[in-house]
C-alpha cells in the first residue's frame, strides 16, 4: 500500500480539542475530538491540565503513526491565546497554568498603571485595551509583584502553542501570532518587546523569536517528524484567506464573538479605537492586523431563545426566514402562524439594531483600499444579517465565505513548503453566494 503524505494538526480550544489530519490536497482524512479534565490552580480556579493534554496528544500520535496508510510528514499546533506557561531551568512547570478568566488583582493593576500606563500610551503602543489576565504580560507582572519567590524560579515564559511544540522538539521559541495577541508585551511601533517588560525584568524570560513557517525537527517514540512551532488560533484561521485571496479584504469572523479583521490596515491604534475595544493582531509573517470585536453571537443566541420561549416556536423557524433586498424586509412564509409573524417582526428589529453596531465596528478598522468583506461562521448563513450588512455598506462587495476547519487548516498551510509535495491549492476558500 502506498502511503499518503499527511500533516497532523492539534487544534486546542478551551472547550473543544481536536486532532486533524490533512492530506496533500488539504482534505481532512482523520478527525478526532478528545477531552481532558480540568484541574484547579493554587488559588482554586479551574485551569488546563497540561500533563493530561500532552498524554492525550501522545495517544493520538500513536494511533496515527501505526496507520499503514499514512506517511506523517509534519505536526503542528494551534491553541487559544492569552495563555502562557512558566517553566524552570529544568523545563518543569513552576506553577499550574493561569486561566485568563481569573479575576485580576485591582491593586496590582493600579500599580501597573502608575508605573507603566503613561496615560494610556502603553496600550496604544502594544495595540491592546486593558484586559486583565487576557493581557498575558500582566500575568507575569502580577506574579512578580505578588509572589517574588515563585517568580524568581521562572527560567522561560512560553505561550501555549509553542510550549506544546517544545514538548516534542525539545526547543522553546516565541512566535509572532502568539506574542502579538493582546499580550501588552509587543511594541507594534518598534516591532520589539515592549519597554515595560524590559524594565520589569520580564523580557529575558521570553524565548527567542522564530517564524511560524520555520519548523523544527522533533522526535516522538523514535519517529523523526517535522515539527511546527505553533500558532495562535485567530491568526491561524486568517491564514487560509491570506494565502488564497490576491486582493485587499476584511474578514468578519462570526461566532460567539464577531471579530472584524483587516490585514490591510496597519495604522497605529488611536485612543478612541482602543476605547471602542479595538486591538491589533500579528499575522504569521509579523504583519499587523487591526481588529474590532462585538459580542454579537452571544446576544443573538439569547434573543432567539427569548423569542422561541415567548412565542412557542422553534429556532429553525427563525433561521429559515428569508430576506427581500428589493423591499428591505424579512420574508415570512405565507402559511406562517401569527406567532411566527410577530416573532419575525421582533427578530428583524433586533437584527437591524445588531447590524448597526456591527457596521460601526467594521468602520473602525476599515481602510480605503479594502472594498471586499468576507463573512464566515454562523452569521454568514443568516440571510437577514447578510442582507442588512450589504444594505449598510453599499460600496462594498460582501460575500459569505467558508473554509473547512480554518483554524487547523491555517496551521497546516503555514508549513506547506516543508511537508507537501503538491502545489498549494488556491480554491480552499469557498463562497456560497
Amino acid at each position: 500500500m502506498e502511503k499518503k503524505p499527511v500533516i497532523v494538526v492539534f487544534d486546542i480550544g478551551k472547550t473543544n480539542k481536536k486532532c486533524l489530519v490533512f492530506d496533500a490536497d488539504y482534505e481532512v482524512v482523520y478527525s478526532e475530538f478528545f477531552d481532558t479534565p480540568q484541574v484547579q490552580d493554587a488559588d482554586g480556579f479551574p485551569t488546563e491540565d497540561l500533563d493530561a493534554l500532552k498524554s492525550a496528544m501522545d495517544g493520538q500520535l500513536r494511533i496515527l503513526l501505526s496507520d499503514p496508510g499514512l506517511d506523517i510528514r509534519a505536526v503542528n499546533f494551534t491553541t487559544y491565546g492569552a495563555t502562557i506557561v512558566n517553566t524552570d531551568a529544568d523545563g518543569n512547570l513552576v506553577h499550574s497554568l493561569w486561566d485568563y478568566l481569573r479575576p485580576y488583582d485591582e491593586s496590582v493593576m493600579a500599580r501597573f498603571e502608575h508605573d507603566h500606563g503613561d496615560n494610556g500610551h502603553v496600550y496604544a503602543q502594544t495595540a491592546s485595551p486593558s484586559l486583565g489576565n487576557l493581557n498575558t504580560g500582566l500575568q507575569l507582572y502580577l506574579l512578580k509583584h505578588s509572589d517574588g519567590v515563585l517568580f524568581s524560579r521562572i527560567a522561560q515564559s512560553t505561550w501555549l502553542p509553542q510550549y506544546l511544540s517544545g514538548k516534542y522538539s525539545g526547543q522553546l521559541f516565541s512566535e509572532a501570532t502568539s506574542v502579538g495577541c493582546h499580550t501588552l508585551c509587543w511594541d507594534f511601533t518598534r516591532s520589539a518587546f515592549a519597554g515595560w517588560t524590559i524594565a520589569e525584568g520580564i523580557e529575558p524570560l521570553f524565548p527567542p523569536m522564530r517564524a511560524a513557517a520555520e519548523p523544527l525537527e522533533g522526535v516522538f517514540e523514535g519517529h523523526h517528524l517535522t515539527m511546527g512551532i505553533g500558532m495562535h488560533d485567530s491568526s491561524s484561521a486568517l491564514l487560509p484567506y491570506l494565502r488564497s485571496i490576491d486582493h485587499p479584504f476584511m474578514l468578519l469572523s462570526t461566532g460567539s464573538w464577531s471579530i472584524c479583521l483587516n490585514p490591510f490596515n496597519d495604522a497605529p491604534l488611536t485612543k478612541e479605537e482602543l476605547a471602542a475595544d479595538c486591538l491589533s493582531y500579528l499575522t504569521y509573517t509579523g504583519r499587523p492586523v487591526k481588529a474590532s470585536r462585538l459580542n454579537a453571537g452571544f446576544r443573538h443566541t439569547e434573543q432567539v431563545a427569548a423569542l422561541c420561549q415567548a412565542y412557542a416556536i422553534e429556532k429553525q423557524q427563525l433561521w429559515q426566514l428569508g430576506w427581500d433586498a428589493d423591499t428591505s424586509s424579512v420574508l415570512v412564509p405565507a402559511d406562517a402562524s401569527d406567532a411566527l409573524k410577530q416573532a419575525a417582526v421582533e427578530y428583524e428589529t433586533f437584527l437591524r439594531s445588531l447590524v448597526l453596531e456591527q457596521l460601526e465596528k467594521i468602520r473602525l478598522v476599515a481602510a480605503d483600499e479594502v472594498r471586499h468583506i468576507y463573512v464566515d461562521g454562523g452569521f454568514s448563513r443568516n440571510t437577514i444579517f447578510m442582507g442588512l450588512l450589504r444594505e449598510g455598506l453599499p460600496g462594498m462587495t460582501i460575500r459569505a465565505a467558508e473554509v473547512g476547519q480554518s483554524t487547523a487548516l491555517g496551521a497546516a498551510m503555514v508549513l506547506h513548503e516543508h511537508w507537501n509535495p503538491a502545489p498549494l491549492r488556491q480554491d480552499l476558500v469557498r463562497f456560497s453566494d
